[in-house]
């Protein structure tokens, strides 16, 4: 007994003018295909060109676990962090994926968007097939593969290296579902075959991202309506039948439980809220209406890490309620008229649990929390589903070959559209200063996020020598959080390059003042003294940074090299910042 329906793409049920790609022939087939992944890599092969952004480098280029040489069983005893931060993630596989892309590409951006774009057109290929085998409809499957191949909400994903988690965890849970699907049609040896692969799937999915951990209760809805209607033989049947996947998957969520335990501590790392349960339930309701906005209507220009703020208003239960009765009225009709369709209603809300759950975070909803847009990338597997599901029903229902056209042709529009929208909304991510500056001018972007651009924004101008640029942002970081010490170091560099090592001891000084616990700062400090010919107090510079960061090879290089300076001074020898 299986839940998933029969494919049919019988030609006589549909107008002949798709004949071509929607028959029954493996040449249709083939299209269908070829079509389905051709075409979105021709819409986005400029992502090749984009550089790192944001805090790629950081992540990737500067992370030990990827570019270093820790064993396997290393990467594993890891959680996830950035520098000296750590983040609460427990996420090997995703850098075990980095670190093969610095073994193949090193430092070229080129390389690891090709691989998101590999990934990506992977998850629109299992968009297709597991959508054919849980719905029978084969256009309509095409027809949601490609809406969600050139979906505008997935910019965030495809255009940020980073934005792999979400693509990864995706494409991993989709051959989960598939190999669960596998199981049930099987017997014995076999079933617990497809049950392992499963299970195995949903374990590296978790392995990926925390996202993945709804997956079972979205699998689980599908047997729900799949019980439904059945005679109590043909009941017992679908249960036998789920027991290889249904051991497999408790294996891999036990499995993944005990490692996060192991290494991270605790399932759940973030405060809870003490805010009123009907404040939290407001603000869930209102996140996930903001994420429905997203879909539906995603804006044209960038939004990182979107501000929402939650307050007992009239508006804030309007769109709650508005919601609630939306997701449940679209629920009911679809369990009484499309019963292939409730599950894909239901993934949409499951799938977006995580994400939801910031809603809980202790600072929410009174001090306000983010959404962002690549936490809809498995979400909105369901979305396009349903628009696929419409598109094919007025196709399908046509009763005229004009009628027929008229859907392929607003089919071809919506394309068309959501092509043009994605080009607009990847354009931020081709270059650094572009996102930065972007970003910059995004509205409602909170304090203290506008201070982390500034000063990222005039890294990277330092990074490329532009120091009156990026002398104008580290100072307009600082109008807006004068005790902010990075950005006080970041002019302490770049006055170093630019020969001015007396006006750059000013600005460390006050950094460390500012933040005593950043170790480079120190080094900067006394790449400083050093390049001012101070080669005593360079040298206590270093040895300050090595007291709050034993371990660092950089602060240990600079003090063997002043020690050496001061035995044998060299006619010159200029320090080094960074």
């Amino acid at each position: 007994m299986s839940s998933q329906a029969t494919p049919t793409g019988d030609p006589e049920s549909k107008p002949a003018s798709l004949g071509w790609l929607f028959g029954p022939t493996q040449s249709a087939g083939m299209r269908r295909t070829l079509i389905l992944l051709l075409f979105p890599s021709l819409v986005l092969v400029g992502t090749l060109r984009y550089d790192f952004v944001f805090d790629d480098t950081l992540v990737i280029l500067e992370d030990p676990m990827v570019i270093g040489t820790s064993s396997l069983r290393g990467v594993f005893n890891q959680q996830v962090q950035v520098t000296d931060v750590v983040l609460g993630y427990y996420r090997p596989i995703t850098i075990l994926l980095y670190r093969l892309d610095w073994i193949l590409w090193g430092e070229n951006p080129a390389g690891y968007r090709l691989t998101n774009l590999l990934w990506h057109l992977l998850a629109t290929f299992l968009v297709y097939r597991v959508a054919v085998r849980t719905t029978g409809r084969i256009m309509a499957a095409w027809a949601a593969a490609m809406i969600f191949a050139l979906l505008p909400a997935h910019t965030e994903s495809i255009g940020w290296i980073q934005g792999r988690v979400d693509i990864v965890a995706t494409v991993l849970g989709l051959f989960a579902h598939l190999s669960w699907l596998r199981a049930k049609e099987r017997r014995g040896s076999p079933a617990w075959y497809w049950g392992g692969l499963s299970g195995t799937a949903f374990l590296a999915a978790l392995l990926v991202k925390e996202v993945a951990a709804a997956l079972p209760l979205a699998w689980g809805v599908w047997e729900v309506s799949a019980i439904a209607g059945l005679t109590p033989s043909h009941r017992r049947a679908l249960v036998r039948s789920l027991v290889p996947g249904a051991c497999a998957i408790l294996l891999a969520a036990l499995t993944y439980a005990v490692l996060r335990s192991l290494v991270v501590g605790a399932l759940v790392t973030f405060p809870i809220s003490l805010s009123p349960p009907g404040l939290r339930a407001l603000a869930l309701l209102v996140m996930l209406a903001e994420y429905g906005r997203t879909l539906l209507l995603p804006d044209p220009t960038l939004v990182f890490y979107r501000p929402l703020f939650v307050a007992p208003s009239l508006s804030a239960v309007t769109v709650s309620l508005s919601t609630l009765l939306a997701l449940s009225g679209g629920l009911i009709v679809a369990w009484r008229r499309a019963r292939p369709l409730f599950p894909w209603i239901a993934w949409i809300p499951i799938t977006l649990a995580p994400p939801l759950l910031f809603a809980l975070y202790a600072p929410a909803p009174e001090r306000g929390f983010y959404t962002a847009e690549r936490f809809l990338y498995l979400p909105s597997v369901g979305w396009c589903l349903l628009l696929g599901f419409v598109v094919a029903s007025a196709y399908e229902s046509a009763r005229s070959l004009a009628t027929s056209r008229s859907v392929g042709i607003a089919l071809a529009g919506l394309l068309v559209g959501y092509v043009g929208l994605t080009l607009i909304r990847l354009q931020p991510w081709a270059d650094p200063i572009d996102f930065y500056t972007a970003m910059r001018a995004q509205p409602g972007l909170p304090r203290e996020m506008q201070v982390f651009v500034h000063n990222d924004l005039g890294r990277i101008y330092l990074e490329r020598g532009e120091f009156p640029a990026a002398r104008a942002e580290f100072l307009g970081a600082l109008v807006l959080k004068p005790d902010y010490a990075l950005a006080h170091n970041n002019l302490g560099v770049m006055f170093i390059r630019e020969g001015k090592p007396g006006e750059a001891r000013r600005w460390l000084e006050a950094a460390i003042r500012l933040d005593p616990t950043h170790s480079d700062t120190y080094g900067n400090l006394g790449a400083a003294y050093e390049a001012a010919g101070d080669l005593v107090a360079a040298r206590r510079a270093f040895e300050a940074g090595l007291r709050v960061a034993p371990g660092s090879a950089w602060l240990a290089q600079g003090l063997a090299r002043v020690n050496a300076e001061i035995v044998h001074p060299p006619a010159s020898q200029p320090g080094t910042s960074r």
